[in-house]
């Protein structure tokens, strides 16, 4: 029981930090948001952030990965060929945490995470489609999973800085019309 209070207390700070950042994020570069902004907006002493983290940037980069690695299991646990499943997938994972993904759109919080993602699900392509689309050339597959990969990458920015009114599935669909004749059917 015990062990149960600090897991929930764990996660209920986790959350508070994640929230103040975020908001902060929203106005400032994260080089000059402070320990001490985080934790007053979070509502925490400062020492309890410095249980949890060292530094703001630390802080960040522990998102960071957190979506990375969601994003990461969303095609790792799906047939990536089979585009509906993929996408549908990604698309949820994203509204589990839009608000993050949108301030990280902000080139002052210095994230690397679209990047990131972009060249990691455009390596799995370029192996995956290297033993289906053997009528291209190898250079041929990395500028089509630039292609495609980057494009799906933009379209959920703009489904995110547009609000995100579609529902998944609408923008799955779209994916699918814009790219449909560019991969072999699953």
């Amino acid at each position: 029981m015990i062990y149960e209070k600090k897991d929930r207390r764990f996660r209920r700070t986790q959350k508070q930090l994640t929230n103040a950042l975020i908001e902060l994020l929203k106005s400032k570069n994260i080089n000059m948001i402070s320990v001490r902004e985080i934790s007053e907006l979070a509502d925490i002493n400062r020492a309890t952030f410095y249980l949890h983290y060292k530094t703001v940037p630390e802080l960040l980069f522990h998102l960071e990965n957190e979506v990375f690695d969601a994003v990461l299991s969303s095609y790792k646990d799906h047939d990536i060929l089979n585009q509906y499943d993929f996408l549908l997938n990604l698309y949820y994972c994203v509204i589990d945490y839009n608000e993050l993904l949108a301030v990280l759109l902000n080139p002052n919080t210095g994230s690397t995470l679209w990047d990131k993602l972009s060249n990691s699900v455009k390596a799995q392509y370029n192996l995956l489609w290297s033993s289906h689309l053997k009528h291209l050339t190898q250079k041929e597959l990395e500028y089509c999973s630039v292609f495609i990969i980057d494009g799906y990458i933009s379209m959920i920015k703009a489904w995110l800085l547009n609000g995100m009114k579609e529902s998944p599935e609408e923008m799955v669909e779209l994916s699918k019309r814009f790219q449909y004749k560019i991969l072999p059917k699953a």
